[in-house]
């Protein structure tokens, strides 16, 4: 399998929080690999019941002709109708970035990152997903991992990953009982020095198409 893009300049922070939040940052490309299979083991499985209804929605797929094309460019609040897989699960879903916002240095104090915050300042990638075929089968996984910020350059922003509650942006999974035709909006974190910004999102999933490597993410800008 195909691991996320990292920027060689750039190492992820890592923010974890409980009743009070903790965070450790480190320099090695490999923890970001270590922490995305650890957060698919602590995913929660889909009911026998999904499933079922999963198999169902899979015959009705939506055809790969009515599928935005990888390397699409949108304005911000247009639709775009992907792929998307993770885990056992598979389906089409439509994904709209509704906007970026700025906040402050002091949105990442109670993160307790140091020094590693320095310097930088959060963005917030605001997006709503609606399920279009399959969507019985995503109940419980996460897109957030397959959105990503965007420097003016169309380099990828410093990532964030934050365990537990940020008030300023939190990132929701596809709820359990996902079906076609539901909504529900997550909100992804994403840095930028202050001398930039993060001026465009991508949708750039691992495998297929859309993936950064091979295929041609969906960008919004």
């Amino acid at each position: 399998m195909r691991t996320r893009k990292t920027i060689a300049t750039m190492s992820a922070l890592f923010a974890a929080s409980s009743l009070a939040l903790t965070a450790c940052g480190d320099d090695e490309p490999d923890n970001e690999d270590t922490t995305s299979e650890e957060a698919t083991d602590e995913t929660e499985e889909p009911t026998d019941d999904a499933s079922t209804e999963a198999t169902e929605s899979t015959s009705q797929a939506v055809p790969s002709g009515d599928l935005t094309p990888a390397g699409t460019e949108l304005a911000l609040g247009e639709a775009a109708t992907v792929s998307f897989s993770s885990g056992d699960g598979s389906g089409t879903v439509q994904v709209v970035v509704d906007e970026i916002t700025v906040g402050t240095p002091a949105d990442l104090e109670p993160l307790d990152l140091g020094d590693q915050a320095a310097g930088f300042v959060p963005y917030y990638i605001q997006v709503t997903v609606t399920g279009v075929s399959g969507s019985a089968e995503l109940g419980n996984y996460s897109i957030n991992e397959s959105i990503e910020g965007l420097l003016p350059d169309g380099e990828k922003a410093q990532t964030i990953y934050i365990i537990g509650d940020f008030a300023p942006c939190e990132e929701e999974t596809f709820p359990g009982d996902f079906s076609d035709g539901a909504s529900f909006e997550t909100c992804v974190t994403y840095l930028a020095q202050e001398s930039t910004e993060v001026a465009a999102a991508q949708y750039a999933p691992r495998e297929g198409d859309y993936n950064s490597y091979d295929g041609e993410p969906v960008v919004w800008k």
